[in-house]
């Protein structure tokens, strides 16, 4: 216990942590103030975007047409009238009546929005899709509605569903849209951080080692223990910042709401609600296991070159690796990439069924993950036990 307290100690003073921490942190207050992580899904159209859209629409309608453009008569008025149905439902706040509308406008794009199959459709998906520079707008688009359809079709059951609940805007939701938006992979950036030097700050200055004598194996659990320690504490800190944001404006929200998970049955997609109940122990386990992971990487990569440049650039790797085969159709064409590390490294992604969507598979479910993390943790604690218990192994050399 002296051993982790000295070790604790180390790592919240050094100054390269406490760097990552308050940028972290600033970070995450500044995405609050310019960029806030809960705000209303772009699938859901404000009532300005809706009336400009809606009076466009209603233009195209009553103006002459000649033959081309003839046939989108019909469904432009349908669409038009879709678009004055929500508008009503928002100006008598009734919310029941939002969301019927809004899955009647959902489901209306999802069959009508311009795709690579019909390009020629006047009606689009949000257009913030083609802006962000995706290499597959059209693809996330289709996959955001159709999870948007899934999770509002419980709500339009309920006589008074809750407007916030609707927006996605409960700390509930904020949790699992931000996990979904990158802070995972900020929390992995700072595990690795965080593990990056914790032994070669002993190799550097022989002496802690002296005062403090203990087994290796026992030193690296220790250590390992020392990060969980610090991360939970910075956990809790970012989750009473988002807290302290969110449940004064929009409430904590129920775990009973749902997101929607993508699989594959076949050739048939499904989509199934998924309370957030479950959806968050699940996410917070897959990022336990990534956290894990990093931190024996590191350990391990330290024991063995004494530089924590290689544990640095093997986990960059892993963290953004994914694009180096996704990017350029291998994905698509070598069915094992199912089975590859970088591809797990978003819990959000696996829990929603994303990289399902993405992958066009059923394999990449949360239980695969665990799988494919969970056997590589394996491997990991093997060559770290053997290294450790090595005849006159030590971490200083």
């Amino acid at each position: 216990m002296r051993y982790f307290k000295f070790q604790l100690h180390q790592l919240l003073t050094n100054r390269k942590n406490l760097a990552v921490i308050g940028i972290a942190l600033v970070a995450l207050l500044c995405q609050f103030i310019f960029f806030p992580p809960n705000k209303v899904p772009a699938e859901l159209p404000t009532r300005n975007a809706l009336t400009r859209d809606r009076d466009k629409n209603m233009a195209f309608v009553n103006e002459p047409h000649g033959s081309m453009t003839a046939k989108w008569v019909p469904a432009t008025r349908e669409f038009a009238n879709i678009e004055t149905r929500m508008l009503k439902a928002q100006k008598q706040q009734h919310t029941q009546s939002y969301v019927k509308a809004t899955l009647h406008y959902l489901a209306f794009l999802g069959q009508n929005a311009a795709n690579p199959d019909a390009q020629s459709s006047p009606f689009h998906y949000p257009l913030s899709y083609y802006f962000e520079n995706r290499q597959y707008p059209d693809a996330d688009a289709a996959f955001a509605n159709a999870t948007m359809y899934r999770s509002l079709e419980p709500l339009a059951k309920q006589a008074h569903p809750d407007i916030a609940t609707v927006k996605q805007q409960t700390f509930w939701q904020t949790l699992f849209r931000g996990a979904s938006g990158g802070w995972l992979t900020a929390l992995l950036i700072v595990t690795i951080l965080f593990a990056n030097d914790l032994l070669t700050s002993e190799q550097r200055h022989r002496s802690i080692a002296r005062l403090l004598p203990v087994s290796p194996w026992y030193a690296i659990n220790y250590k390992t223990l020392t990060v969980f320690t610090a991360l939970s504490g910075f956990l809790v800190v970012v989750v009473a910042i988002i807290a302290a944001f969110v449940i004064p404006q929009h409430g904590l929200g129920s775990l009973s709401a749902a997101i929607a998970y993508y699989a594959k049955d076949g050739m048939s997609i499904k989509l199934d609600p998924l309370a957030l109940g479950i959806a968050l122990p699940m996410l917070l386990g897959l990022t336990v296991l990534l956290m894990w992971l990093f931190i024996r990487l590191n350990l391990l990569c330290q024991l063995l070159f004494h530089n924590e440049l290689v544990g640095l650039v093997i986990s960059a790797f892993l963290l953004f690796g994914e694009p180096l085969y996704f990017m350029h159709g291998l994905a698509f064409s070598v069915p094992q990439t199912a089975y590859y590390l970088p591809g797990y490294m978003n819990p959000a992604a696996i829990i929603s069924g994303l990289q399902n969507f993405r992958y066009d598979t059923s394999r990449m479910s949360p239980l695969a993950a665990v799988v494919v993390i969970g056997s590589v943790i394996l491997i990991l604690e093997l060559v770290l036990f053997i290294v450790t218990h090595r005849r006159r192994a030590a971490i200083i050399k």
